[in-house]
């Protein structure tokens, strides 16, 4: 049971149903992650104004972004944001095999050079902090300058969503599995 009360607009004072309006017209309604994070309204503002960046409006690749997602949930444990970013990823033409590889811990190894890069690149930075030159090089060749500025926001909202979301125990929608595990 999640910590927090999930947030209802008819129970927010004017301010914090203007944010409710703009979350839910801007993502098509309001998930139980925001509906979480709307017990403070303009921190989850804040935070989905990024997520709204990171989600819709970033120019990355559709499979560059998705395997950065699901490496970032997987290395937060996040289950909520593995999950509910499946659909994405498979919109994207990520097949199994990579998502079982990034899943089990395999990840980079056996993928090909493109997810590779990618991977490498968000594990460096959520596991030593600091990414290698190589590392750094591979990808910039890949997507450019200035999607690596993307790629951070990117990691950084997804792997922060997916601890928020488990620091508050916000559980899966009803109906919803996952196949993550610790």
């Amino acid at each position: 049971m999640t910590r927090v009360p999930f947030a209802k607009r008819e129970d927010m004072d004017p301010e914090g149903q203007a944010i409710w309006d703009e979350i839910e017209t801007s993502r098509g309604g309001v998930a139980q992650n925001y509906a979480a994070l709307l017990n403070n309204p303009v921190a989850a503002m804040n935070f989905a104004n990024l997520g709204g960046y990171a989600r819709y409006e970033t120019p990355l690749d559709p499979r560059v972004k998705a395997v950065a997602i699901l490496t970032a949930a997987r290395e937060a444990c996040g289950n909520y944001v593995w999950t509910v970013n499946q659909r994405g990823a498979k919109a994207a033409n990520i097949g199994d095999d990579v998502i079982s590889a990034i899943r089990e811990y395999r990840a980079p190894t056996g993928l090909e050079p493109a997810d590779a890069n990618v991977v490498q690149f968000v594990l460096e930075i959520l596991r030593q902090h600091r990414v290698s030159d190589t590392t750094y090089n591979l990808l910039e060749a890949q997507i450019g300058s200035p999607a690596i500025i993307d790629m951070m926001v990117i990691v950084s909202y997804y792997h922060g969503l997916a601890h928020c979301l488990q620091a508050l125990d916000v559980e899966l929608p009803d109906g919803v599995t996952s196949d993550l595990t610790y």
